[in-house]
This record gives C-alpha cells, sequence and structure tokens, in this order.
C-alpha cells in the first residue's frame, strides 16, 4: 500500500517571551564542561494527542503560548542565548510555530509513522542551521501542528546545551501543569539550573577530539519496538545465575542492541566498537541533585567493548552493564554524597569521564551509544485534554550509531530508534535475533 505523504503548512511563527522580566542577577548561567564538550544540537520531543473536543485550533494556540509564557518565567535560561561558555538570561524568547497537516488523519501517519515525516513535525526548519542555532539562540523552539481530524501533535526543542532528556522532560510537566491551570508551589518543585554547580565550569580552550566524519555519513533511523510480553522472554533470555539473575528492561534491550550492532558494522578499520551509554545522576545521588535539576546531569562512559572479529554474548553483555553501574554507585559512594561534596563528586566524575575519552580514537574506536529516556513521566502530558497516545524522544540533528530507547505507553514495553548508517542498517533491521523480540515500526495502538 503506498503511504500517502504528508504535508505539513506553517501557519505562524512568533517569539514568546517571559511573562515577567528575568532579574538582573540570574542573568548570566554558567555552562558546565560537560555541557561545552556536547555537539550543538537539540533535545527534542514530540507528542501526539488524537481527536478531542477541547482541542480548537485558536484556543488551544493561545493557551499553549500563554502558558509557556509563564513557564519561561521559572525556565529562563531557556529564553536567553548562548554566547560562549554563558548563556545570557536577557529574555531574547523562544520560538513557537503554528502548522496544520490537512492531506493525513493523524490515525493515518500512527498507522506507520514515517521518521522523515516525524522531522516535519518539529521547527527546526525555521531556522538555517541548527547546529549554529543550537549553540547561540533559539534555546527551545517549540511546534504545534493541527491535523484536519481534529488531533493534534507538540514538537519540542530545547538545546542540549543545557537540557539533557530529564530536563525536557521537568520542562513538559511544568508546562503542562501550567496549562492546566496549577500554578500552586506543590505542582511543580521550581527547576534549578545546576549544572555547573556539579560540574566544573565550561572552559573555552578545552576541546575533546572531534569525529571528522560527523555529520557527512549518509544516516537512517528507523524504529523498533519491544512489546511487554518480548521484554520480559529477553529479560529471561539475558538472565543467568552466574552472571545477572534478574537483568533490568533497559539492561537486556541494550545488551540485544549492542550484539547487533557488533555483528552489522561494515567497517574493517577499527581496532574496537566501543558501547557508551548516558547515566541520568538524579536518580543515583539524590541528596545532592533534585528531579527538577535541569542542565546536562549525567554520566557518560564506555560500557562494553569488543575487539575486530569478537561476538557479544547476551549475557555477558548484561553483567558488564551491571558491573559498570556498580562501579559508578561506588565512585559516587566514596565522595560520601553529602551537599558540600556536590562539587567534588562532579570533579571526579568529570576528570573520569575526560580521561576514558581521550583514550578514545575515532581512528582506531568505532563509538556507538545507547541513551534511554524510560520512566521518563512524559506520559503524563496533559495540557488540560487527554494524556499523549505516542511520545517520541530523540536529538535533531540526528547523530549516528545511536539507539534512543523511550517507553511504550503502557510503560512495560520499549521503543528503539536506531540511527545507523544505510549499510549497517540493512544488516540491522533484518538481524533474526532482533526480530524474535521486536517489530519493526508497528502502529501506534490508539
Amino acid at each position: 500500500m503506498e503511504t500517502m505523504t504528508m504535508k505539513v503548512e506553517t501557519i505562524s511563527k512568533e517569539i514568546i517571551k517571559p511573562s515577567s522580566p528575568t532579574p538582573n542577577n540570574l542573568q548570566t548561567l554558567q555552562l558546565s564542561i560537560y555541557d561545552h564538550i556536547l555537539p550543538p544540537v537539540y533535545t527534542v520531543a514530540f507528542l501526539f494527542y488524537t481527536k478531542n473536543d477541547l482541542i480548537s485550533q485558536e484556543h488551544t494556540s493561545h493557551k499553549l503560548k500563554t502558558s509557556l509564557s509563564e513557564t519561561l518565567t521559572k525556565f529562563y535560561p531557556l529564553a536567553g542565548r548562548i554566547t560562549g561558555v554563558t548563556v545570557d538570561c536577557t529574555d531574547e524568547g523562544a520560538i513557537f510555530v503554528d502548522a496544520r497537516v490537512n492531506n493525513c488523519p493523524l490515525t493515518e501517519f500512527l498507522k506507520c509513522p514515517d521518521f522523515d515525516a516525524l522531522q516535519q513535525l518539529l521547527p527546526l526548519d525555521v531556522v538555517d542551521n541548527p547546529y549554529v542555532a543550537a549553540a547561540t539562540w533559539p534555546l527551545l523552539l517549540v511546534k504545534a501542528t493541527y491535523f484536519g481530524c481534529g488531533g493534534m501533535a507538540i514538537g519540542i526543542c530545547i538545546t542540549h546545551k543545557i537540557a539533557d532528556a530529564a530536563s525536557i522532560s521537568t520542562f513538559i510537566r511544568s508546562w503542562a501543569a501550567t496549562a492546566r491551570g496549577e500554578n500552586d508551589a506543590a505542582a511543580m518543585e521550581s527547576p534549578v539550573f545546576a549544572g555547573a554547580n556539579f560540574y566544573p565550569p565550561a572552559n573555552e580552550a578545552f576541546k575533546l577530539p572531534a569525529d571528522e566524519q560527523a555529520g557527512k555519513r549518509s544516516s537512517i533511523t528507523k524504529r523498533f519496538v519491544f512489546e511487554a510480553s518480548k521484554v520480559e522472554d529477553l529479560r529471561t533470555k539475558a538472565a543467568s545465575e552466574e552472571t545477572v539473575d534478574q537483568p533490568t528492561r533497559v539492561e537486556s534491550v541494550t545488551a540485544l542492541i549492542w550484539k547487533c550492532f557488533v555483528a552489522s558494522s561494515k567497517t574493517t578499520t577499527c581496532d574496537h566498537k566501543v558501547l557508551v551509554q548516558l547515566a541520568n545522576l538524579r536518580s543515583k545521588i539524590p541528596s545532592l541533585l533534585q528531579e527538577s535539576s535541569i542542565g546536562n546531569l549525567m554520566f557518560s562512559s564506555v560500557v562494553l567493548s569488543i575487539g575486530r572479529g569478537g561476538e557479544v554474548k547476551i549475557e555477558e553483555a548484561v553483567r558488564d552493564l551491571r558491573k559498570k553501574k556498580e562501579e559508578l554507585g561506588t565512585v559516587i559512594l566514596d565522595e560520601g554524597g553529602s551537599s558540600d561534596s556536590s562539587s567534588m563528586i562532579g570533579s571526579k566524575l568529570a576528570n573520569l569521564m575526560l580521561t576514558n575519552y581521550s583514550r578514545l580514537s575515532y581512528e582506531t574506536h568505532e563509538p556507538y551509544t545507547v541513551s534511554s529516556w524510560c520512566k521518563l513521566p512524559l506520559y503524563e502530558a496533559s495540557f488540560g485534554w487527554d494524556s499523549p497516545v505516542w511520545v517520541v524522544g530523540n536529538v535533531s540533528p540526528v547523530l549516528g550509531n545511536l539507539a534512543m530507547l523511550i517507553d511504550s505507553k503502557d510503560g512495560q514495553g520499549i521503543e528503539a530508534f536506531v540511527t545507523l548508517p544505510e549499510e549497517n542498517m540493512s544488516s540491522f533491521e533484518q538481524n533474526p535475533e532482533l526480530l524474535a523480540f521486536a517489530t519493526m515500526n508497528p502502529s501506534v495502538l490508539v
């Protein structure tokens, strides 16, 4: 069956400023060393809502813009501009785009969501160069797209320079609560822009080795869905009395994806393939980092490695993932986890990351990354109408050799958005072991 090409038409573009000006003493935000070394891309989320009588284009657009303006008063750096290693929080504003799709009902799009079409629901077409924009301005962009059937999609982009996945989740939760009229303090903790209080402040002179091929390879992104029952089957397969008897959902799916990454790689020049995993530190150091902390409060490390010609065993990969998690816990415990040790732990973790990365060379190591958005409460994002029927998280422009994991709506299954070079993807998507547990791009059940 020939799929319908979705046409997204922009209706309007507006700059939204905070509803009250940012005080002078808050007008400069220091970036951390971790913020500084991240690539200039946006952390992005898509929220899809099916037809609801409360969704009328004019009323909804006004409600979203007004509540966004109020929310920016608390999230004031998102309305600022990055200059070097600081954010000038001078209320320059965020971009809000209204758009519509008349030729394709949302239910039709959700039957077989196309990743390229998905990108049209982001507002990045209003900037000349997204890499430059993510490192300067705008730091936040939103696009509300209304489908002729009465459904809608909200695409949100926040520069990765000041926001990781947990940050965008906190922002969405706060914005949605404001839109619902829940402005009391109990509804939402105030955000804390804590990146440079934890990790050392950024230094413009510092640079990590760059991947010269980044952005030049022709990559493709595909969606693989692990239903709840298949995730349980995979956990059973990944378990072992000698290694880990009860692997988590994310450990099990990560181990399988890593095995398929290695099997699909066509590169013969690199001696080692390595898997980089990002860990959200908020839940690991709750005494120092509130859930509402905004910034790149992650620990990024090489968790798995394999030499040329090696083959991955899932149980062993799970064992090594668990071991790395426990090692990180030990590093944190060694520093005591008290409030005055925040910058000490941050410095230690930053040194550990930078030392490890300095040992990697793009000539000898082929890096892959798995990032998990699982357990983030994005399916709770109600702006005054129903909760979303589908949520997607990623970065844009997309980064290569990457798997983004996010909960299915039931909270038990996992959706993986995998980006690989085209020649690797053709092998990856046909891997029988992957297809025993995952379905490629099934219909979003609504």
